[in-house]
């Protein structure tokens, strides 16, 4: 697709007929699998983009934030929305600055500007913000495996549910419960049982009403993986799976890359054959059991992430004043001109 395109396709003539848009787009560019390079025959085009705010909204009169089109798979950020997101280097659109040249549909000379300066957004954050998008990933995937009880093993299993588990304990802090007064993990209660998920409580003196309802909540939480082994959509589970496991390496070698070399390539080059294996299937055995060799590597990139992180030179956040100053730019040469 090209821009050209784009201006021909009646689907897409919001992007030149609605307010917030028309003139002031500053840049558009694929989202998703074609701007990773994962894409196959059936995959969606998503275009992603940013727009500058009208005056209005600068001075907080109106509020602009996005124009999303679910029929296009298109969502365009107002500028001011996307600086806080890409600040936070939030996954979904740090990568938008780093897309492959011929990806971007379209780059205004403020786009320009911008893109020319996507290494300020940078920071040691990716560690958080990326491991904390992977770690959903790996919810999700193993959410549809624990649908069936033949994929994942006992310890599997239980490991994933203590994840869910470990998750609603930190919540407790509304019933006035510090980080180490209730420990969960697995382990077998005693010699000769399967393992299972168990639990430490360090409480003395505490009501047992709120007891109740603590106990209450983390059983549910058993409940509810219970009430979904067996409830399974192979085939199009299967196709979830693969995904689900494809984009979550991805996101760990997305992570790394920026910690170890201060710099981020959206288009997986020198990684496609590995993530198009996954996406295929290739890490999954006959009975659609995930190879340990996932795990494996899996855990490996866990680990080069937290040594990168380290020793990155990048800083601990971004330097708000510089891009302070680079609005101030743009501002001026649009709205204040």
């Amino acid at each position: 697709m090209r821009y050209e395109d784009l201006v021909n396709n009646k689907d897409y003539a919001f992007l030149f007929n609605d307010i917030h848009l028309k003139d002031n787009i500053l840049f558009l560019c694929f989202g998703g699998s074609f701007s990773y390079g994962t894409n196959v025959e059936t995959s969606d085009i998503d275009i992603r983009g940013v727009c500058l705010p009208s005056l209005s909204d600068v001075i907080g009169v109106t509020n602009f934030e996005q124009y999303v089109d679910n029929k296009t798979d298109t969502v365009i950020y107002s500028l001011p929305k996307f600086i806080n997101l890409v600040s936070s280097c939030n996954p979904n659109v740090i990568e938008m600055l780093f897309c492959k040249e011929e990806h971007y549909l379209y780059v205004s000379p403020l786009g320009k500007k911008l893109l020319e300066n996507r290494h300020l957004f940078l920071s040691k954050r990716a560690f958080y913000t990326f491991g904390g998008y992977a770690n959903a990933q790996l919810n999700r995937l193993e959410n549809a495996l624990a649908r069936d009880s033949n994929i994942l093993n006992n310890h599997q299993m239980c490991e994933h549910i203590n994840r869910s588990v470990e998750n609603c304990v930190s919540s407790f802090i509304k019933y006035d419960i510090k980080e180490d007064d209730i420990k969960t993990y697995v382990g077998c209660y005693k010699e000769g049982l399967d393992e299972e998920i168990l639990c430490d409580f360090n409480l003395k003196g505490y009501p047992l009403s709120k007891l109740k309802s603590i106990v209450e909540e983390m059983s549910n939480v058993l409940r509810t993986y219970k009430d979904t082994v067996g409830q399974r959509n192979k085939k199009k589970d299967d196709v979830h799976l693969n995904k689900h496991m494809m984009h979550l390496i991805r996101l760990y070698l997305m992570c790394y890359e920026i910690l170890s070399t201060n710099d981020l390539h959206t288009y997986r080059e020198f990684d496609h054959e590995l993530l198009m294996n996954i996406r295929n299937g290739f890490y999954r055995d006959d009975n659609g059991k995930v190879k340990n060799e996932f795990y494996e590597m899996l855990h490996e990139l866990e680990d080069k992430c937290k040594i990168a992180y380290k020793n990155s030179t990048l800083n601990n956040n971004v330097d708000k004043n510089m891009i302070y100053n680079l609005l101030e730019e743009i501002y001026k040469e649009s709205i204040f001109k």
